[in-house]
């Protein structure tokens, strides 16, 4: 008979699940996501975020007999020991025992991680990094977040805050951050920040580009694909958009680079979808900022896209089922 891991990862926008082999494959290729219910208050959240495991269950018609585990991906702050997601404002929850809620409900073990983590995780065990010990991870996203893989495990820190790469400080009197200190990395190297500069210029008319005659000098359709169009098409602004992103990206990586000396760091994330116009000047920064030797090869952009979290809530809950 055969046996499966459920495996699930929350997010802001959408929370997905997928059915996992005991060999790692995703059952059918099939991943369900619905739409998070952010704002609607702690349980509404949480009853959609069971619905989503209980779909996937119905969809195979698989008995909970023959199911390992539950590995869920959240972003955080998390306290992992407990099963905690100890703050998350879009779901309203605030030290949510979600650990101890989806162990009642499901009667099987359950075990939680960052998602940046769990990408450092999915890539060391199965994507880019493979093979290697000491690894990094970063998605450039809404934000920046990262994880990072040291001596094959997912490196926590004291209070699970380890890797939190979007809030290092690259400009110590730069601009304000959510998170109360100012200069955040994420702040500069972001698909937000960039959505927030390509805005700012199209509305004080300080810049031209291609990007705005192609999104009709609409802010809502002024975003990263047509930013990638115009860059596509030889547009003056938005490759230096993207020079700024690869210097941006450049300075991030190489403190990183200095403090850690990873074999391999995998980026991940929408904005690396637009690697092309970026990656020349991202390495030409890392490689002049960093103390050590850094090798073309040690820098490689993530294939398993919005899976990747995914892979690594598998490869957790699979380690604390075996131990």
């Amino acid at each position: 008979m055969s046996k499966y891991y459920l495996i699930m990862d929350i997010g802001g926008t959408k929370t997905t699940g997928a059915l996992f082999t005991e060999n790692g494959e995703i059952v059918d290729d099939y991943a369900y996501t619905a739409k998070s219910q952010t704002f609607k208050g702690e349980e509404a959240v949480y009853q959609n975020t069971k619905a989503v495991l209980y779909h996937v269950i119905e969809h195979f018609q698989v008995s909970m007999e023959d199911v390992l585990g539950i590995g869920v991906g959240s972003p955080g702050p998390l306290d992992t020991k407990r099963g905690i997601i100890v703050h998350a404002p879009l779901m309203g929850w605030k030290n949510f025992p979600i650990v101890q809620r989806l162990k009642e409900d499901f009667q099987k073990p359950v075990v939680l991680d960052n998602d940046g983590n769990l990408g450092a995780l999915a890539e060391q065990r199965c994507g880019l990094a493979m093979g290697y010990d000491n690894v990094m991870y970063m998605t450039v996203s809404t934000g920046c977040g990262g994880g990072m893989v040291i001596n094959g495990q997912i490196y926590h820190g004291r209070n699970d805050g380890a890797a939190e790469v979007g809030h290092m400080s690259i400009d110590p009197e730069g601009r304000l951050c959510p998170c109360g200190s100012q200069g955040c990395f994420e702040l500069y190297a972001s698909g937000t920040a960039i959505n927030r500069q390509i805005r700012d210029d199209m509305r004080t008319g300080e810049a031209s580009s291609m990007a705005f005659e192609l999104a009709g000098y609409d802010e809502e359709k002024l975003d990263g694909k047509v930013l990638v169009e115009a860059a596509s098409k030889g547009d003056e602004y938005a490759l230096e958009i993207y020079r700024k992103e690869g210097y941006y990206l450049g300075v991030g990586l190489a403190n990183l680079f200095n403090l850690f000396d990873p074999d391999v760091f995998v980026l991940g994330g929408g904005v690396t979808k637009a690697r092309e116009y970026f990656h020349e000047e991202l390495m030409k920064t890392l490689k002049e900022r960093c103390i050590q030797k850094v090798e073309e090869d040690q820098i490689r952009y993530s294939v398993m896209n919005d899976r990747v979290v995914l892979y690594g809530a598998y490869y957790l809950i699979r380690d604390h089922v075996n131990r």
